[in-house]
């Protein structure tokens, strides 16, 4: 049986709260913020993102320190 091509391959579907790392529109559609905000959270040092090429992440770890450090409202 001939295998499928990898670029025709059906991609593996992992949900959110399972993957280490979140993209920044997955991260900015989790906590409500735009993509400007985060930027400007980023610079602010209020962020840390991993870097991977041109590929920038957040790890589920920073995640949940950036909402535990938000003001309470």
């Amino acid at each position: 049986m001939k295998q499928p091509d990898t670029k025709t391959a059906q991609k593996v579907l992992i949900p959110l709260s399972e993957r280490p790392t979140l993209t920044v529109n997955e991260f900015c559609m989790m906590i409500g913020i735009g993509r400007s905000t985060f930027y400007k959270a980023v610079g602010a040092g209020h962020l840390q993102v991993r870097k991977y090429g041109k590929r920038t992440f957040i790890t589920q770890e920073e995640m949940k320190r950036f909402v535990q450090n938000m003001p309470a409202g």
